[in-house]
C-alpha cells in the first residue's frame, strides 16, 4: 500500500520493535482522523498556540519542523523539543497547552479538537492502543535528551543530538542530517549557550569528525562520531 500523505498519520517506535518508518495507523483511522480535523497551513516563524492558551485541541504533524519552547521568567528560553512529520503535539496540564509551539518551516497540521478525538479513541481500542504507543516513544524522546543534556562536554551533546535526528528517521547509515533549526534553537534545548554551540560545531569540524553546511551536518568520520556519541 502506498503511503497516502494528504492523510494525517502517526510514526513510532511500537511496543513490538517496529521500524519507525511504518505508519501504525490504518487507512481506514487515517480517514477518519482526517475527517475530524481542520487542516492548517502554517507559515515559517509563525506561532500554532502560545504557552497558556486554552488546550482545545490535538495536533498532529503533516509535514515541517516545529519547535516547543517555554520562555522562563528568567528571560531564557527552553527548547522542550523539536516536532517532525507524523509526530503528535498540544498535550496540556489542566486545560492549558504547557508550551509555545511554532514553525521552523512551513508547516501542515492537522488540529483535532479534543473531544472529537477522545470519541474516536473510545470507539477504536486499536487506533487507542496505536496513540498510547506514540505516547511511549515521546517518552524515550524525552528520555534520550535528558541523557544528552547531562553530559559536561559540548561537542558530545552536539553528537548525541545529531544521532537523534537520525534515529528520528530510523535510518542509522546516512551520514547528511537535516538541521533547519537554528544554532540558537539546538543551544535552548541542549541547554547551551549559543556561544557555546558554535565553539563546539567548530571543534568537531576541525578535529574532521562532522562538516557543518547550511541546514545540514555531514559525518565525515563515522568511527569518531559514533565513539563520541558512546562516551559517557
Amino acid at each position: 500500500m502506498t503511503l497516502d500523505l494528504a492523510l494525517p498519520t502517526i510514526r513510532a517506535m511500537s511496543l513490538s520493535g517496529i521500524d519507525i518508518k511504518k505508519p501504525l495507523l490504518t487507512e481506514q483511522q487515517r480517514r477518519r482522523l482526517a475527517q475530524a480535523a481542520t487542516l492548517l497551513k502554517v507559515p515559517a516563524r509563525a506561532f500554532i498556540y502560545r504557552d497558556g492558551d486554552t488546550a482545545d485541541s490535538i495536533f498532529i504533524n503533516g509535514g515541517g519542523v516545529i519547535t516547543s519552547f517555554k520562555d522562563m521568567p528568567s528571560g531564557k528560553r527552553r527548547v522542550a523539543g523539536f516536532r517532525f512529520y507524523a509526530d503528535l503535539f498540544g498535550l496540556a496540564d489542566r486545560g492549558k497547552y504547557v508550551n509555545t509551539t511554532r514553525a521552523i518551516t512551513p508547516v501542515t497540521a492537522y488540529k483535532i479538537p479534543i473531544e472529537t478525538l477522545v470519541s474516536l479513541l473510545r470507539q477504536d481500542a486499536d487506533l487507542e492502543f496505536q496513540f498510547v504507543c506514540k505516547l511511549v516513544h515521546e517518552l524515550r524522546q524525552s528520555q534520550r535528551k535528558a541523557i544528552i543534556v547531562a553530559r559536561r562536554d559540548a561537542p558530545g551533546r552536539i553528537a548525541m543530538f545529531l544521532d537523534m535526528l537520525r534515529h528520528i528517521e530510523s535510518d542509522r547509515q546516512h551520514d547528511t542530517i537535516e538541521m533547519p533549526m537554528t544554532r540558537a534553537d539546538i543551544g535552548d534545548f541542549l541547554n547551551l549557550a549559543h556561544e557555546s554551540v558554535s565553539r563546539a560545531c567548530r571543534r568537531l569540524t576541525n578535529t574532521g569528525i562532522v562538516e557543518f553546511g547550511k541546514g545540514t551536518a555531514h559525518i565525515r568520520d563515522r568511527v569518531r562520531f559514533e565513539k563520541l556519541v558512546a562516551r559517557n
